[in-house]
C-alpha cells in the first residue's frame, strides 16, 4: 500500500546516518540485481526491465499496476551499484534542504557518503553511473503515486535531466552538479518521501539484500508484519532474474539475503508457507510493532517526516498554516494548523473564547475544509454579498459550526441547488417577496434536504446527486471498515489516543455515548486519510469510467 501517513514529525538525528528514500522508488526495483547490465551467459545488454502487481484499489477494485525501465541505448540500465550512487545524490538534496533540483556537489563528497574509496577508478565508475541514471526513462502505469493529488497516476519520467562534472584543475573551484528531473523532484517536495538508514542500508552485503531491506523499509511503516508469493516478491518487488522458475531456486537467492537482515536486526523472524507457486514469504518487523507506533528496525528514530528546507513540519500543517498566513498577517509561523485556523476566525471578528470552542472540537480532517469557508467568506465580503451584509460574523461562525452542511461554490452540489434557485423550486430560494417563506442562504440548504424540510418535488437532477452521495457514503463506510480490518490492534488504538487527546475539552460538554460516537468517527477519518480513501468527486469520476 503507497498510501502512507505523512503528518508525524520529529528532529532528525545525526545527519551522517539518516537520509531519505523516495517511496514510489522504493515500490518496485529500478536497476538489475548485478554490476554488470548482460543478460546471463548471452553477454547481450538488457535495455529494458518490466515489473508488475495487481493491488487493491481505494473501492476494494483490482488495480493492475506495472513499471517499465528503458536505458539509454549507449550506457544501458543501470547497475545494483548505481542504485546506491542515486540514494547518494538524494543524500546530498536532503542535506541541501530540498531547496532546488539543481544540486551542487564534489565528487569527493559524494564518494565519501557512498564509503567508495578514493581513487581514480571511484570516480571513472561514478561518471559512468550518472550516465547510466540520467539515461533512464520509466513508465508507470497505475503504478506512480502522487502524494499532492492522493491518487495513483500514469506517468513516464526520468530520474536525472543533466549533469556536468568539473575536476577543478582547469575551471577552478567550480564545482559539480545535477539536476532532478521535475516529477522526482515534485514528488520529494509534497513529500512522498520516508527516513531512510543510508549507512545500515550501505553496510548490507549483497544487492538482494538492500533491496529487500528498501521494500520492507517502506511497508512495515504500519504493520509489523508483511505475508507476500514469494514469486511476487523475488521477481516484481526485488528483481530476481525469472530465469529462476521454482521456488526452490528463489530460496536461495533469498534466503542469505533475509538471514543478513535477521542477524542485523531489522527482521525478528521469517518463515516460508504453502509450496510451489502458492509460496508465500511471512516476514517480521524486528521491533515486532509498525513504525507508525514508534517501531525502529534497526533505526532508533524512523518516523516518515517531511522536509521543508531546514526543518521538518507536518506537511499538512503547512499547507494549512501557508494559507491562513496568506489569509492573515499576524499569523504567527507555528506547526499548528488549529492555532493558525483559531487566529483566522479571531481577525474576521469572532472573539477568541468562541473560535476555540469552535476549532478544537473539529478533527483534523476538517480544518482542510473550514480554510475553503474562510476563503469563500473573503469573497463574499469582498464583492458586499446581500449573504454577509447583515451580519458577516454570524454568517462565518454557523458555516464554520456546520461546515459538513455548508456548501461551497467547489462541492457539485452547490450547482443543482442554484438552479432550484433560480428555477424558484427550493425552500426559501426565490427572492421575490411572493414566497412566504424565510430566505435561506443556498450554503445552509443541503441541511434542509437532507433533513427532509425542503421541498420533494424538486428537479430529478437533485434527487440523482443526493442518491449517488448516498451511494458514496455508503461505499465509504464499508470502505474504511474494510481497510480498518487490516490495520494491527495497536495502530487502532494509537488512534484513538490521539482523537481523545485532541478533542479532551469535549469531555463533560456531550453524553458519554455521544463522546465515544465522536471518537469513532475520528478514527474513521484518521483511517481514511491514511490509505488515501477517495472523495464523492474522485468516486464519482472512478464510478462513470467503470459503467
Amino acid at each position: 500500500m503507497d498510501e502512507l501517513p505523512l503528518n508525524e514529525f520529529i528532529a532528525p538525528p545525526s545527519p551522517k546516518r539518516i537520509s531519505r528514500d523516495e517511496m514510489n522508488l522504493a515500490e518496485f526495483p529500478l536497476t538489475v540485481l548485478s554490476t554488470r547490465n548482460a543478460l546471463p551467459g548471452k553477454g547481450k545488454e538488457i535495455k529494458t526491465l518490466e515489473f508488475s502487481d495487481q493491488v487493491r484499489g481505494k473501492n476494494g477494485e483490482v488495480v493492475n499496476r506495472s513499471w517499465i525501465i528503458t536505458g539509454a541505448d549507449k550506457f544501458g540500465l543501470p547497475t545494483s551499484s548505481d542504485d546506491e550512487v542515486l540514494l547518494g545524490l538524494l543524500k546530498l538534496t536532503v542535506d541541501g534542504g530540498f531547496t532546488d533540483r539543481k544540486v551542487y556537489f564534489s565528487r569527493y563528497e559524494l564518494l565519501k557518503i557512498l564509503k567508495w574509496s578514493t581513487e581514480g577508478r571511484s570516480y571513472q565508475r561514478l561518471q559512468k553511473a550518472l550516465d547510466r541514471l540520467s539515461g533512464v526513462r520509466i513508465k508507470a502505469t497505475n503504478a506512480f503515486y502522487d502524494n499532492e493529488s492522493k491518487s495513483h497516476s500514469t506517468r513516464n519520467f526520468g530520474l536525472i535531466d543533466a549533469y556536468e562534472i568539473n575536476d577543478g584543475r582547469d575551471l577552478g573551484p567550480k564545482p559539480s552538479y545535477f539536476i532532478w528531473s521535475e516529477a522526482l523532484f515534485k514528488s520529494y517536495k509534497v513529500g512522498f518521501i520516508k527516513k531512510f538508514d543510508l549507512e545500515f542500508y550501505l553496510d548490507l552485503k549483497s544487492a538482494v539484500s538492500k533491496r529487500l531491506f528498501r521494500y520492507l523499509d517502506k511497508h512495515f511503516w504500519y504493520r509489523s508484519r508483511i505475508q507476500v508469493n514469494i514469486f511476487t516478491l523475488a521477481h516484481e518487488k526485488i528483481g530476481i532474474s525469472r530465469n529462476y522458475i521454482y521456488a526452490s531456486s528463489l530460496r536461495q537467492q533469498l534466503d542469505p539475503a533475509i538471514e543478513e537482515l535477521s542477524t542485523s536486526g531489522f527482521l525478528s523472524k521469517y518463515e516460508f508457507i504453502g509450496k510451489g507457486r502458492d509460496t508465500e514469504v511471512v516476514l517480521y518487523a524486528g521491533s515486532g510493532k509498525p513504525r507508525v507506533l514508534g517501531g525502529a528496525s534497526p533505526m532508533k528514530c524512523d518516523k516518515v517526516i517531511h522536509v521543508s528546507n531546514s526543518k521538518a513540519m507536518d506537511d499538512e500543517a503547512i499547507d494549512l498554516q501557508t494559507a491562513f498566513s496568506s489569509q492573515t498577517a499576524h499569523t504567527s509561523q507555528t506547526a499548528n494548523p488549529y492555532e493558525a485556523v483559531i487566529q483566522a476566525l479571531c481577525q474576521r471578528g469572532i472573539r477568541e473564547p468562541q473560535a476555540r470552542r469552535l476549532i478544537l472540537e473539529r478533527p483534523f480532517e476538517a480544518l482542510s475544509r473550514i480554510r475553503l469557508i474562510v476563503e469563500h467568506f473573503d469573497s463574499l465580503t469582498s464583492s458586499n454579498s446581500k449573504l454577509v451584509s447583515k451580519n458577516p460574523v454570524g454568517f462565518l461562525y454557523r458555516a464554520v459550526e456546520n461546515y459538513r452542511e455548508f456548501l461551497l461554490p467547489s462541492d457539485r452540489r452547490y450547482q443543482a441547488f442554484s438552479e432550484r434557485r433560480s428555477s424558484g423550486a427550493a425552500d426559501g430560494l426565490g427572492s421575490s417577496a411572493q414566497s412566504p417563506r424565510p430566505q435561506v442562504p443556498l450554503a445552509f440548504i443541503d441541511s434542509r434536504v437532507r433533513t427532509g424540510a425542503a421541498r420533494s418535488s424538486g428537479p430529478k437532477q437533485c434527487s440523482t446527486v443526493n442518491t449517488e452521495e448516498s451511494d458514496y457514503l455508503i461505499s465509504r463506510k464499508l470502505n474504511i471498515k474494510r481497510l480498518t480490518e487490516t490495520l494491527e490492534p495497536e495502530v487502532l488504538k494509537k488512534m484513538e489516543k490521539e482523537v481523545d487527546q485532541a478533542l479532551s475539552k469535549l469531555k463533560g460538554l456531550i453524553s458519554e455515548q455521544r463522546f465515544k460516537e465522536v471518537i469513532e468517527h475520528g478514527v474513521e477519518e484518521k483511517v481514511a486519510k491514511l490509505f488515501a480513501v477517495p472523495g464523492f468527486e474522485e468516486w464519482l469520476s472512478l464510478k462513470r469510467k467503470l459503467n
